[in-house]
């Protein structure tokens, strides 16, 4: 059919006042632009400007018929614009998999519609490292879950960066990011210490799975995109240091004394001596054990080969109260931890305590 034709019938949906008869000339427009193999970009431009404004002129169940009809396909850009920035209802199929949007488009839908349009854009097969930065830039935690378990979107350093300190305070990210095959494993041990026990284990597993090349190109991305934090330290963290400097200077210290370094009520110095031990700083085990981050305590004893009798001692002394009587059920924890696996997440995590401490 020519352009001339076609605008004919444009024409006629327009004088229809019937709505069932404007919704059949409608389709059969659409059947006829898809049957029509040599269209100009010129033809196509128009073609998609005419339709957008005859299609809004009836009601939103015929242009989500519209929108559906271009589902998967490649609408005239015009019309595919205006189908986006209609309802939810109606631009739902054609944002989620036409093929007429730009990175641009995209982006501007992103930055401008509400979550159920971003959420649209993150389903669609492929994603460029642009698009995906948008919707973590704009995007709430459920339209960045939705780009995560997107494997056809590609996601570059910088994004995935922000998605890290993201997840920080938000454990909606946590399993999505986890779980995607795709996470740089630089990317994956960072964030070892934030999510829980059951996705540690894939981190872990992850770490077994790799070549010793693999690792080290990761730990030298890694030293590239440490974030330096601050955090108060407690009255008699010199004090204590101090007095650890001794112990060390003297050889009076080993791991055998840190439950009695506990018992005693030096819990800063328990604090620093722990960390010593691991590579690591004061603030890691802070948190740790503030958080009776029990599984962050059975890795770093794995991976420094103490002993399952003193990791049982100090997780009890940890969990205070709710320690009592698991030594058992925290015996297999310790077990069940692998060694190699447990030493290279220590090697990611004194990757960026160094850093930090040459940057500040």
């Amino acid at each position: 059919m020519e352009i001339g034709q076609r605008y004919t019938k444009l024409l006629e949906v327009a004088k229809v006042d019937s709505s069932e008869r404007r919704r059949e000339l409608l389709n059969e427009i659409t059947d006829l632009f898809f049957e029509s193999e040599e269209k100009t970009q010129v033809e196509t431009a128009l073609f998609g400007e005419l339709m957008a404004k005859v299609a809004f002129e009836l009601n939103q169940e015929v242009r989500k018929e519209l929108s559906m009809k271009f589902e998967g396909g490649e609408a005239p850009r015009e019309l595919a614009i205006a189908l986006a920035n209609d309802t939810i209802d109606v631009a739902y199929p054609i944002i989620r998999s036409s093929k007429s949007f730009t990175d641009g488009d995209l982006i501007q839908i992103v930055a401008d519609k509400e979550t159920q349009y971003q959420l649209a854009v993150t389903e669609r097969e492929t994603l460029s490292e642009a698009v995906s930065d948008a919707l973590v830039d704009h995007g709430d935690d459920n339209v960045v879950a939705s780009l995560l378990r997107n494997e056809g979107a590609k996601i570059g350093d910088t994004t995935y960066g922000k998605v890290v300190e993201r997840a920080e305070a938000n454990p909606a990210l946590h399993h999505p990011f986890v779980m995607r095959q795709s996470v740089p494993l630089e990317f994956l041990n960072e964030v070892y210490m934030t999510v829980g026990p059951n996705l540690r284990r894939e981190i872990m597993e992850r770490n077994q799975n790799v070549t010793p090349e693999e690792l080290n190109r990761a730990m030298e991305k890694a030293k590239q995109r440490v974030v330096i934090r601050n955090s108060a330290l407690p009255e008699d963290y010199e004090r204590m240091e101090r007095k650890l400097l001794i112990m060390k200077s003297t050889n009076s210290f080993s791991p055998q004394q840190l439950p009695n370094i506990w018992r005693n009520g030096d819990h800063t110095l328990f604090r620093l001596a722990f960390a010593d031990l691991c590579g690591l700083d004061y603030q890691t085990i802070d948190n740790l054990v503030k958080r009776k981050d029990i599984d962050g305590l059975a890795m770093l004893c794995r991976a420094k080969d103490l002993e399952r009798g003193l990791f049982v001692a100090l997780a009890v002394f940890v969990l205070g109260d709710e320690g009592m009587g698991n030594a058992e059920k925290l015996g297999k924890l310790y077990n069940d931890v692998p060694t190699d696996a447990a030493g290279r997440a220590l090697r990611f995590m004194q990757v960026r305590m160094n850093v930090t401490k040459n940057a500040a």
